[in-house]
């Protein structure tokens, strides 16, 4: 799961950065509060702490309905019942899927020619947590994605599942070079957080130009200077995940290593500080 929620109609996406939260102009819209769903969930909390028989939840209404219908019903903006698009997506169809059930509609939208569609079909991805192995010939599509939040979910979701082979490796050496910086930032943390053979496969295919993209320009110094500059960028992101998971902390690396943007290290350190909370 994320960091990032998208919240009522506002088309806000608020990205953390350090402790703070800013936002940018989304291009999908999920019509769901995130306050009233915390609310909700801790209301059904407290009713069955209490032993209460009525607590509110429709999911078991939905059964009749299907995916496609439940996701048409949550944008066309009529008014279905109290915490509808609550229910609706997070507990039914995003429980659907979970599962590996009726995974066609979100698949449709992850190979939209909308950009808007994918966006929303990559957070639906990312909340969901389909299983990988029905979803990896879609999933690898998003890396070269032009939408840097697709890019980006398709690194939150890898580094959910663990999916992760040759393809995944020249996809995953493309995120680290991505100029959208927090691209760069999540595949850095993937790094840190995979098992040693699949770091040391990584690294070792970075290191040997995986992920570089084949720019030539009329000057053969420009490329050569490009490339050079690609090269040191790829290891620099390879030596800060390398110190990560030595155990190193963001702010000593990001002393030590002045060349990369600080952007990096901000999200890095939320990344880090987030892990840290959700352990028990």
């Amino acid at each position: 799961m994320t960091n990032r929620f998208s919240v009522g109609c506002n088309r806000i996406l608020f990205t953390p950065v350090g402790s703070a939260f800013v936002h940018r102009e989304a291009n999908f819209c999920v019509q769901i509060d995130l306050g009233v769903a915390v609310e909700h969930k801790w209301r059904l909390h407290q009713q069955n702490a209490r032993g209460a028989t009525t607590a509110y939840s429709m999911s078991s209404d939905f059964t009749a309905y299907s995916t496609n219908d439940l996701l048409r019903m949550i944008y066309d903006g009529e008014y279905h019942g109290k915490d509808f698009a609550y229910n609706a997506l997070w507990e039914t169809v995003f429980g659907r899927w979970r599962k590996g059930i009726d995974l066609e509609p979100l698949i449709a939208l992850l190979q939209s020619e909308k950009s808007g569609e994918r966006e929303r079909g990559a957070f639906y991805l990312d909340e969901a947590d389909p299983p990988a192995d029905r979803m990896a010939d879609v999933v690898i599509k998003l890396a070269d994605d032009p939408v840097g939040h697709c890019r980006w979910r398709f690194v939150a979701y890898v580094t959910n599942s663990r999916l992760y082979n040759d393809a995944f490796a020249e996809r995953l050496a493309a995120c680290l070079l991505d100029r959208d910086l927090y691209v760069r930032a999540r595949t850095i943390y993937w790094a840190v957080v995979v098992d040693d053979n699949t770091f040391a496969h990584f690294s070792e295919a970075v290191l040997s130009g995986a992920g570089t993209k084949a720019y030539s320009f009329s000057n053969p110094e420009n490329t050569a200077s490009w490339r050079e500059s690609e090269r040191r960028r790829a290891a620099r992101g390879i030596e800060i995940a390398q110190r990560l998971r030595r155990g190193e902390l963001v702010t000593s690396i990001r002393e030590s290593v002045p060349e990369e943007d600080s952007y990096s290290f901000d999200q890095l350190a939320f990344l880090e500080r987030d892990e840290r909370r959700s352990i028990p």
